[in-house]
């Protein structure tokens, strides 16, 4: 008798687990909308264990057909997590969405695509206009209290269209990045098959503020802007141009 009262309170509380995620989704989750902070959902079906939103706003972005299921395994790893799927700007995307028991919310497995002039709004640049699509394969999205996610994984970028300062076509453009210990996102970007080629890296600090030091070389002919733009921006040497270039994002 003493050993099975052992485990009554884990089978007490796997009970009541149990009769949350199982819950309408309508009614359990208004209760922990305290906890999604900025995260709002409309239009809600199902359970907290597989349900579906037609909007979930996560501002400045907007989600719809957004559907959850519940991860149990992922409880012995010490997270409670869901499979998330829906439309990003009308563009399927998938990803793995949970909290650390001991720890803050993550992202994982993030699989999609959206149009760089989205991108660029959402993140609040106005000096840089681009165009294109990016698809993106991330392994790990980190959120901290008032700071900027870190990434890695991988974003493709095609065509790769800058509109202004200047109008330049860069082909294909692939960023490859880790999260380092201190929170810092630093990748590797290249660019080739346009009027330009360019190597270079990129970080991003968790305040916002990130840099691009690169090399860039003339792929031929350019026009005269592209011409006057690296000589403004950028240092001649080694047979191209040696290009820094910083800016904020606002959080």
């Amino acid at each position: 008798m003493k050993a099975g009262l052992k485990f009554l309170p884990i089978g007490i509380a796997a009970y009541v687990l149990f009769l949350v995620v199982t819950a309408p989704a309508a009614k359990v989750i208004p209760y922990f909308q305290s906890q999604l902070q900025d995260v709002r959902l409309a239009g809600l079906s199902g359970s907290l264990w597989s349900g579906r939103a037609l909007q979930v706003s996560v501002p400045p972005v907007q989600l719809t057909q957004v559907g959850w299921q519940f991860k149990p395994l992922r409880l012995l790893l010490g997270a409670v997590a869901f499979q998330l799927d829906g439309q990003l700007s009308g563009k399927a995307f998938s990803a793995l969405a949970g909290r650390g028991l001991f720890s803050g919310p993550y992202l994982a497995d993030v699989t999609g695509s959206v149009s760089a002039v989205d991108l660029m709004f959402w993140a609040g640049l106005s000096a840089v206009e681009l165009d294109g699509d990016l698809n993106f394969f991330l392994d790990d999205v980190e959120f901290s209290p008032d700071s900027v996610p870190a990434i890695a994984g991988q974003l493709t970028w095609k065509p790769a269209m800058v509109l202004a300062p200047i109008e330049l076509n860069l082909g294909l453009a692939e960023l490859t990045t880790v999260i380092e210990s201190d929170g810092v996102t630093r990748g590797q970007l290249i660019a080739n098959g346009g009027a330009l080629t360019m190597q270079g890296e990129v970080t991003l600090q968790s305040d916002g503020h990130y840099q691009l030091v690169g090399d860039v070389k003339k792929n031929g002919t350019v026009p005269q802007a592209v011409d006057k733009f690296l000589s403004t921006f950028a240092e001649p040497g080694n047979g191209g141009y040696r290009l820094e270039w910083s800016d904020q994002i606002n959080k």
